[in-house]
């Protein structure tokens, strides 16, 4: 007797995206399972895969390792073909076919009667179709979508959501809070580029810096008096935003998916004029000198950034660019622009960073 189960994901009904897998196992023990991305919302099955011949134990290693315990739930194996099956013509009634390994993927549904199901599923979001943009969709393929959709539904049809696109836009609009607000500070208070640096320091120290402690640096004793405590939180908020964004922007460039030319310093030379060179500039100076002053004010946490003589050039150009107005620093920067290879602030931080920090995961 062939015996059939399923699971997916706990949060499908809220995000309309659900890894599904449906497992039959045979009499004779050996088990056939397939494992689909079902898109509620507007595509269907977008992905598919299958295997055969597997042992239940294998197949139980391969659910812990895909859909792990604190994300996944039992599922009726009817109604996952149900999900499916509706998925698919929700789909192709609005032009979109599904994946092309879900033509072999679908025999492991072949036993199952969908009628079983006394569930009903709900598809599209709101009543319309809705693209979410995976994080592998390609521009070209986000078009190819956008415009089957609008020749389907019209311009005003359907919603299209970008999260990549909006999670930068959010990184955006807390980092230019934060600008506004140093700026509105007295003159103890760095500018923003200096905190950026200082971020930036702490954050490569190997000995972790409690975000917070900026606080003593920025205000040593007594410390600042807020005027209230709404005030107090808006600026750990806008520090918390901010950290992580360049927590991120450290451990994207050092990753193997980072593309050539990956910075993680948080200055961009387009965001100054073809007038404003010497502004931008200034800004490297005063990232640099506020990389430099955290080295000093955690001297213990920072201790291997500074003594490994493998990175010391590195820290040479960092020095260099803090201390950009002494004379002969800007002739010394320029003399190692034209070494081979040249050595230039944004792959010195980021040499500092690989050897010091983890990269994310692939």
């Amino acid at each position: 007797m062939t015996r059939y189960e399923a699971f997916i994901e706990k949060d499908w009904k809220e995000v309309g995206l659900a890894n599904l897998l449906v497992a039959r196992t045979r009499e004779n023990g050996a088990t056939d399972y397939a494992m689909f991305l079902v898109d509620l919302f507007c595509l269907g099955v977008k992905d598919a895969f299958h295997e055969t011949g597997m042992t239940e134990g294998e197949l139980r290693e391969f659910v812990a390792e895909r859909l792990p315990d604190e994300f996944r739930e039992r599922f009726h194996p009817a109604c996952a073909k149900k999900m499916i099956e509706g998925a698919l013509a929700y789909a192709e009634s609005l032009g979109f076919a599904p994946h092309r390994d879900f033509r072999k993927a679908r025999k492991v549904l072949s036993g199952i009667d969908a009628a079983d199901c006394p569930q009903e599923f709900t598809y599209g979001r709101d009543g319309r179709p809705c693209y979410i943009r995976g994080a592998n969709d390609s521009e070209e393929r986000v078009d190819r979508v956008l415009a089957i959709l609008e020749a389907k539904c019209g311009p005003e049809g359907f919603d299209f959501e970008d999260p990549e696109a909006a999670e930068k836009d959010a990184a955006e609009f807390a980092r230019e809070n934060l600008q506004d607000w140093l700026e509105e500070q007295d003159d103890t208070v760095p500018e923003f580029y200096e905190f950026s640096g200082i971020v930036t320091g702490m954050l490569l120290c190997p000995a972790m810096i409690q975000p917070l402690k900026i606080m003593e640096e920025l205000w040593p004793p007594p410390g600042r008096i807020w005027k209230d405590e709404a005030e107090a939180q808006q600026f750990a908020d806008l520090l918390m935003n901010y950290w992580n964004e360049v927590n991120s922007l450290i451990l994207y460039s050092i990753s193997p998916a980072a593309k050539p030319g990956e910075t993680c310093i948080d200055i961009w030379e387009e965001d100054f004029g073809e007038d404003d060179g010497p502004g931008y500039l200034e800004a490297l100076r005063n990232w640099a000198a506020g990389v430099m002053r955290a080295t000093k004010v955690w001297p213990k946490e920072c201790a291997q950034l500074l003594t490994r003589s493998d990175l010391a050039p590195h820290w040479e150009l960092i020095r260099l660019f803090a201390k950009l107005e002494e004379p002969g620093n800007s002739a010394r920067i320029d003399a190692m622009r034209k070494e081979s290879p040249p050595r230039m602030l944004g792959p010195s931080l980021m040499t500092i960073a690989r050897a010091l920090r983890q990269p994310l995961p692939e």
